[in-house]
This record gives structure tokens, sequence and C-alpha cells, in this order.
């Protein structure tokens, strides 16, 4: 899993749609994602620019989710 941020709301808007109908996306906060390293490729081939802000594993994710205040 990758956390990703793209360069503008214009980027960000188009490659959150082409994300979220092509795989797994999960969204956080201050619009910053997490997706499959896989994913990396479809941003690439539609040429989207974005920044990686964290390389990480799925269970991460996970447990960051879970592991709210509120729980």
């Amino acid at each position: 899993m990758v956390k990703i941020k793209f360069r503008n709301p214009t980027h960000d808007a188009q490659g959150a749609l082409a994300l979220a109908k092509r795989c797994r996306v999960i969204c956080l906060p201050d619009d910053t994602y997490e997706v499959p390293a896989s994913a990396l490729a479809i941003l690439d081939e539609l040429r989207l620019p974005y920044h990686i802000l964290e390389t990480e594993g799925f269970d991460y994710a996970v447990r960051a989710l879970r592991n709210t205040p509120a729980a």
C-alpha cells in the first residue's frame, strides 16, 4: 500500500475517480489516499501528478482506521 497526495484539486478529483473505478482506495484526511502500489501505474498512464508520502503495509492502514479516538 502507498499513501499518496495529488498536486492540485483538479488532479485530485480526476485521480480519485479513476482510482475508485479500478481499485480499492482508502480515503484519509487532508485529501490523502492509500492505494495498492499497482494503482500508481493507472495514475502514470493518465499523466496525473502525485506525491508518494509513505509506503506501508495494508495491516498498518487497517489498524490506523480501527484505532480511532472514538473507539
